[in-house]
């Protein structure tokens, strides 16, 4: 019995295991596509999803162009979410289509 409960224990260890190194590679893949959409746009200045706005406000994804015009006259993005939109002069607009 002890030795079957060392089997199930290793068992679900090496399972769990695998899962996170999927979700790492992953994560490091999409932090690699974004950082690369702004690497000659002066850095990633906010994202959320697959939605990117750049340092100079060059946007990659329709929320993040509505995000851009959203803030235009207002600083420029600063954070992005589903449905608002924050600029950096800390004002807040509402954006439809998220």
């Amino acid at each position: 019995m002890k030795r079957l409960a060392i089997v199930v224990g290793v068992l679900v260890a090496t399972a769990l295991g695998a899962c996170g190194s999927s979700a790492t590679s992953d994560r490091e893949a999409r932090v690699g596509r974004i950082v690369e959409a702004c690497s000659r746009h002066g850095g990633v200045a906010a994202f959320d999803d697959e939605a990117v706005v750049c340092g100079d406000q060059t946007a990659v994804g329709e929320r993040a162009t509505q995000a851009v015009a959203a803030c235009r006259g207002h600083e420029g993005v600063t954070a992005f979410d589903d449905d608002i939109v924050i600029c950096g002069d800390e004002t807040s607009h509402e954006v439809q289509g998220g």
